[in-house]
């Protein structure tokens, strides 16, 4: 597992990122079955956790906790299918998901990819993804920097614009007008991020980074 930063924010109503990568399979999955997932990674605030899922043999049930924290709303790019691939190997559950694509179509994005909403709402651009990363081996022992790169910043864009969607949603919803985020905006969206409480069910996020650091799983 590797965690950038050093302490993982929440509030009683959290926003995080969430993604899975895989490495497509060689020949053609049967109907209905699902490609297992190389790494779950996890995103709060500019705090990112890539868990290693295909190495770790059991996932701890503190992690399990987490994901089905109904107070806790996990958001992505095809978050459905991550779910999926998460319940259909690991019997993973993830109670509270917001799929971003949807959410920007109500936002009047229309079918927008994770380039274009973090652009047009983040102020962030020149976002890509490298079709060989993206295809590489992510069941392996050890990831590259540029996979580890890869997987924090999919489940980073995940958090921030899920935190700007929902704001969205919770303005439409009052009959207030959205703000999109400028270049200069988009910096001070972090320290908004950080300044929420800690996320604490029992210390469970925490003790979770606490315990696969004892295994010897985490690399800071």
């Amino acid at each position: 597992m590797w965690r950038q930063g050093r302490r993982l924010h929440s509030g009683s109503d959290l926003t995080m990122g969430l993604g899975v990568q895989w490495t497509p399979p060689n020949r053609k999955l049967p109907a209905g079955a699902e490609p297992r997932p190389g790494t779950l990674q996890l995103c709060s605030g500019n705090h990112c956790l890539v868990f290693q899922i295909a190495q770790a043999g059991a996932v701890p049930n503190i992690l399990r906790r987490i994901l089905a924290d109904g107070r806790v709303t996990f958001a992505a790019y095809n978050v459905a299918s991550d779910c999926r691939k998460l319940w259909a190997h690991h019997g993973l559950e993830v109670r509270s998901t917001l799929e971003l694509r949807r959410a920007a179509a109500a936002a009047g994005l229309g079918n927008a990819s994770l380039a274009d909403m973090a652009e047009r709402l983040l102020g962030i651009r020149g976002v890509g993804k490298s079709k060989r990363v993206c295809t590489s081996k992510w069941g392996g022992r050890r990831l590259s920097r540029n996979q580890v790169r890869h997987a924090s910043v999919d489940a980073y864009l995940s958090c921030l614009l899920g935190v700007c969607l929902r704001r969205h949603d919770e303005a439409r919803q009052q009959v207030y007008e959205c703000d999109y985020y400028s270049d200069d905006e988009a910096e001070s969206l972090e320290g908004q991020l950080a300044g929420e409480q800690d996320y604490d069910d029992y210390g469970d996020w925490d003790r979770c980074v606490g315990y696969l650091t004892r295994q010897g799983s985490l690399d800071a």
